[in-house]
């Protein structure tokens, strides 16, 4: 699956979160206003609403890997992985002979 796919799946996913945790918004307050549903409305709503909120949680990670790409082309020096982070820090200790 290439970046593309993957993005266009995040961002369905994050549509379709959004929608369910407004629409279980909007049955829990209709069953909250009115007494006709009962407690179906509830479950209903609830439901709705924890689904929306599962299917929202790819937003968060779609946002940090659009801040780590911005940052990437902002700052030639950042680097994500760990192991490219200890060569920095020992190419810096061999140029200036001090410890971090």
């Amino acid at each position: 699956m290439n970046e593309t796919t993957q993005v266009r799946l995040l961002k369905l996913s994050m549509a379709l979160g959004i929608t369910l945790l407004i629409c279980g918004h909007i049955v829990l307050a209709v069953t909250f206003a009115s007494d006709t549903i009962g407690h179906h409305g509830f479950i209903i709503g609830a439901a709705m609403s924890a689904i929306g909120i599962v299917l929202s949680l790819p937003t968060k990670i779609y946002l940090t890997l659009l801040l780590m790409e911005h940052e990437e082309k902002a700052n030639p020096r950042f680097t994500r992985s760990a192991e490219a982070q200890q060569r920095g820090d020992a190419r810096h200790q061999q140029r200036h002979g001090d410890k971090l």
